[in-house]
């Protein structure tokens, strides 16, 4: 590594992001960084790839594109419930402003969720792209599960479906100030209601990556039941309905992704009062979406890279 390099990753990254986690004991600038938990506590770790043109459309500033990486990658610790405790930054570039470019979206963000950039990597590469790793904690036996959902829980929702998806839509055609396009510009990883819910008893959550429909079959899948979701009762509905017709705010919602809002089911008699009601598990297999009460299709499914 060159001296160049050593001062770029200086210049971006040395002393940003959050305050020091009490968990991590040694931090960035050494060949690894060390971390103890306390006793009774278990570490959440996810890790997360965007790449120019495949995550982000190449017109859109570098730093916002890092920001957003680093907000979703947050928002699977949200979905456990966890605590974020630091975060390992790969950042491969196609020069050094594009490095600075990154390191100061994804800082900000760090920095905006009082995380610690405890590491990670730069490159040179042919095209921009982040790798974010990032780790949480929480009490031993509580994380929130996609295969914990039983029939007779009732489905919740923190959050809202089918905004980031109009927002890039407006973006992909020009309408840069369109009414959605900062829903699309800017991720919120719902932190503080993934341990609300956790602390509440939830122990079946996870955010909404590749749309509401898509997600909630993972869940289905994965706890052997079926859900039923009713349209009418989410959070902005009556809005994408005035905005885009009812037929394009299905397809949104289902399947439009990157909203990160929190699906979780719970057992009737959990309070969840910062949270909406949206539907009901029970025996069986698949989801179905309903729009006042009766069965619609919606068609196509949510995003897969290899579908």
């Amino acid at each position: 590594m060159t001296r160049g390099e050593f001062d770029l990753i200086s210049d971006c990254f040395a002393g940003k992001g959050g305050a020091r986690h009490p968990f991590t004991r040694l931090g960035i600038g050494d060949d690894a960084s060390v971390h103890r938990l306390a006793a009774g506590m278990e570490l959440v770790v996810s890790t997360d790839s965007s790449l120019a043109g495949i995550h982000w459309p190449d017109d859109l500033p570098l730093s916002i594109a890092a920001d957003r990486a680093v907000c979703s990658a947050l928002s699977d610790l949200a979905a456990m419930g966890a605590e974020p405790v630091s975060c390992w930054l790969n950042v491969m570039a196609t020069d050094a402003e594009s490095v600075a470019q990154m390191g100061e979206g994804a800082t900000a963000a760090l920095a905006r969720y009082g995380v610690e950039l405890t590491g990670g990597d730069t490159t040179r590469s042919r095209s921009n792209a982040l790798a974010v790793t990032v780790a949480g904690a929480l009490p031993e036996g509580t994380a929130m599960r996609r295969d914990m959902a039983n029939s007779g829980d009732l489905v919740w929702l923190c959050g809202r479906a089918g905004f980031h998806a109009s927002g890039l839509h407006q973006w992909l055609t020009g309408e840069k100030d369109g009414c959605f396009v900062d829903d699309f510009k800017n991720i919120t990883p719902l932190l503080a209601d993934g341990i609300r819910l956790r602390q509440a008893g939830v122990r079946c959550c996870m955010d909404i990556s590749d749309g509401l429909l898509q997600d909630a079959s993972h869940i289905a899948r994965a706890s052997s039941l079926a859900m039923e979701i009713e349209m009418a009762s989410l959070p902005g509905w009556t809005q994408l309905v005035d905005t885009l017709g009812e037929h394009v705010a299905l397809q949104r919602v289902a399947y439009g992704g990157e909203d990160y809002a929190l699906l979780c089911t719970a057992p009737e008699g959990v309070n969840l009062p910062f949270a909406v009601k949206i539907g009901r598990c029970f025996a069986g297999a698949g989801v179905t979406i309903r729009l006042n009460g009766q069965a619609v299709s919606v068609g196509k499914r949510g995003y897969d890279h290899f579908g």
